[in-house]
């Protein structure tokens, strides 16, 4: 496994073959990415990317402004070796970036994958603020009580609440790894309003990008419902639901992710060019 932090973007990668990213949500970082890596790595040249603001990427700017953010993501991977077009997978707040990179850079993108991603049912600017503000308290007051309690496994369904469907599931390092991964962000606030606040269901439709979705049955945070906003917008997408599952698939059952992942990617149309070529 090799890291690189070329052109402000730090993005861990791991195999060899062709190209796959992956973009973590709000209050985490690649490591989120870690227990399917391998997995994936079998065939794939896999990165994980640190979101500008968030793990040890540097922040795009004096906000978390989806644009600049995806621009500098883009240009952070290619400084990194990734060569498009790459396959890309968004997670949660990832997903509005990953959505907005395939938008402002078709040729880098061959084939995306939204998991449960936020942009597609936004709120007010003021509730985004509000929500944003919310989440800087108690994102690492959670962080602070988990340190104590994550051996519980009683602790870790309430501390995880709302983010986990079961966190009991969850080992206490993978708990601890989960909560502890929102201590280097700089861009909490400012990136949790952004997903909150995005509006990107005109974008979803109009994108010629070869599109799909993957989401827990049991998330909370961005509901399950938003499927069907996505069936409108994009009939032809696959989709695949994880049953028993919340916001997080890639720590709660990453074998039935990363299985779910690559059928999903399986059923899109390849892209172009030996890179995407496929596996």
């Amino acid at each position: 496994m090799s890291a690189d932090a070329t052109a402000g973007v730090h993005v861990v990668q791991r195999g060899e073959g062709a190209p796959l990213v992956l973009v973590h949500g709000v209050g985490a970082s690649g490591e989120i990415w870690r227990p399917v890596m391998g997995a994936l790595a079998r065939d794939r040249r896999v990165s994980a990317a640190d979101l500008p603001g968030f793990g040890a990427s540097p922040p795009a700017g004096p906000g978390f402004a989806l644009d600049a953010v995806a621009d500098r993501l883009c240009e952070g991977l290619a400084a990194a070796g990734v060569s498009a077009p790459f396959d890309l997978v968004g997670h949660s707040l990832g997903g509005a970036v990953a959505l907005t990179l395939a938008q402002r850079r078709p040729s880098a993108v061959g084939r995306l994958v939204l998991v449960a991603p936020a942009g597609l049912s936004p709120r007010p600017a003021a509730v985004a603020g509000a929500l944003g503000a919310l989440a800087s308290v108690t994102v690492p007051l959670r962080r602070e009580l988990g340190r104590p309690l994550a051996g519980l496994p009683l602790a870790r369904r309430l501390l995880l609440a709302g983010t986990a469907h079961d966190g009991g599931r969850l080992s206490e390092a993978e708990a601890r790894a989960l909560m502890e991964a929102s201590r280097p962000a700089t861009r909490l606030r400012e990136g949790f309003a952004a997903a909150v606040a995005a509006a990107l269901r005109e974008l979803l439709a109009d994108l010629p990008t070869p599109v799909g979705f993957v989401w827990g049955e049991r998330d909370l945070l961005v509901p399950v419902s938003g499927l069907e906003a996505v069936h409108a917008a994009r009939p032809e997408a696959p989709a695949r639901t994880l049953l028993d599952t919340g916001h997080v698939p890639m720590l709660e059952r990453p074998h039935v992710f990363t299985a779910a992942l690559v059928d999903v990617l399986d059923r899109l149309p390849p892209a172009t060019g030996d890179a995407g070529a496929p596996r």
